[in-house]
């Protein structure tokens, strides 16, 4: 078998005129000038599609007037109407892209008394055919018309109570909240207002605090229930905490009679932190440090030794932490016996 080594040499030399500069500047017009009529061909495509007529579903949003907290509505109101058509394309294009105007409905009264939201279906079809081109045919209307009546709700004030607060650095605290307003006017069922003593504030957003904070806070309303703001502004007092102590006698409670009990020793240091602008208001008489009584079941020390827990029984709201030194006493029972008269 023998090559034909010049014949391979000849196809050689035809594939590199084939894929030559000059060819492939050839290949690429024709590829432009095909991609070229395809685009101009999907353009009358488009501009002939834009006069057929297409099915489309329509949302036409509704606004209402700002309906007062103490009006309530039977049922809910729609957010829009949902409108089934038939157009031409080009006009189907233009609703889709901007859309369409809101639908403006206002709070009908009667003699000075809401009386709702109402729009029959007549009236209804002609606000929709206002929004559409002449061309458009209506297939369904869904709701065919707007009906919701209004009642008045009863009102009643309430205070707000502060919810969850959030965090304060280590060595400070957060002082009296103040709540601007501090009471709300709610709006509900009279039996559901019967069962509400105050409104809460929702949880801060703030979740650690480093210095003095005035901000807002959002309510919680129960369901079904309406106010005249559901933001109130909450100033956090944040201060510096300090530390003073105090000595006190020590207090017996529940001695009976014919006894008196001796605390060993008879006065405690009481170890106070505070908030700074506090301390020069620490007053014995704002304080008290008792034991009770002893009864049968009165533990002892391990060495035998007869010992009471101490008890603060009384402090200032805003002293913050209270140290005993010591946390526990001893004591001595004494009877008292009665003087004899004088004869």
């Amino acid at each position: 078998m023998r090559l034909d080594l010049k014949s391979l040499k000849g196809r050689k030399n035809e594939g590199e005129r084939t894929f030559s500069p000059e060819h492939r500047r050839k290949r690429t017009t024709q590829v432009v000038t095909f991609l070229f009529f395809v685009f101009l061909s999907a353009i009358f495509w488009f501009i002939q599609s834009l006069q057929m007529r297409f099915p489309y579903v329509l949302h036409i949003p509704i606004t209402y007037d700002s309906i007062p907290p103490e009006v309530g509505l039977e049922s809910h109101l729609p957010e829009f109407i949902e409108v089934s058509l038939e157009d031409e394309g080009n006009h189907i294009l233009e609703y889709s892209i901007r859309g369409v105007n809101p639908i403006t409905l206002h709070l009908k009264q009667h003699k000075g008394v809401n009386q709702g939201f109402s729009l029959t279906a007549a009236a209804l079809t002609q606000e929709i055919r206002k929004r559409l081109s002449s061309s458009a045919r209506i297939t369904t209307i869904s709701p065919a018309s707007i009906d919701v009546s209004a009642y008045h709700r009863a009102r009643k004030v309430v205070p707000i109570v502060v919810g969850q607060l959030p965090l304060v650095t280590q060595g400070y605290s957060l002082g009296e909240v103040e709540l601007t307003p501090s009471e709300i006017t709610i709006f509900a069922s009279a039996k559901l207002l019967d069962s509400i003593r105050f409104i809460r504030t929702a949880p801060f957003e703030e979740q650690i605090l480093e210095t003095t904070t005035t901000t807002k806070v959002s309510l919680l309303l129960p369901e079904g229930v309406y106010a005249s703001t559901n933001i109130v502004q909450a100033h956090l007092p944040v201060e510096q905490l300090t530390e003073q102590t105090i000595t006190l006698p020590i207090t017996v409670k529940d001695a009976p009679s014919g006894y008196e009990l001796r605390p060993l020793p008879s006065s405690i240091t009481l170890h106070l932190t505070l908030p700074r602008s506090r301390y020069g208001e620490v007053r014995a008489d704002l304080f008290e440090v008792s034991v009770n009584y002893p009864r049968e079941d009165t533990h002892s020390t391990d060495d035998g030794q007869r010992e009471l827990p101490l008890q603060v029984t009384k402090k200032p709201s805003w002293v913050h932490l209270i140290r005993l030194n010591p946390d526990r006493v001893q004591y001595v029972i004494e009877e008292r016996r009665p003087s004899k008269p004088w004869m």
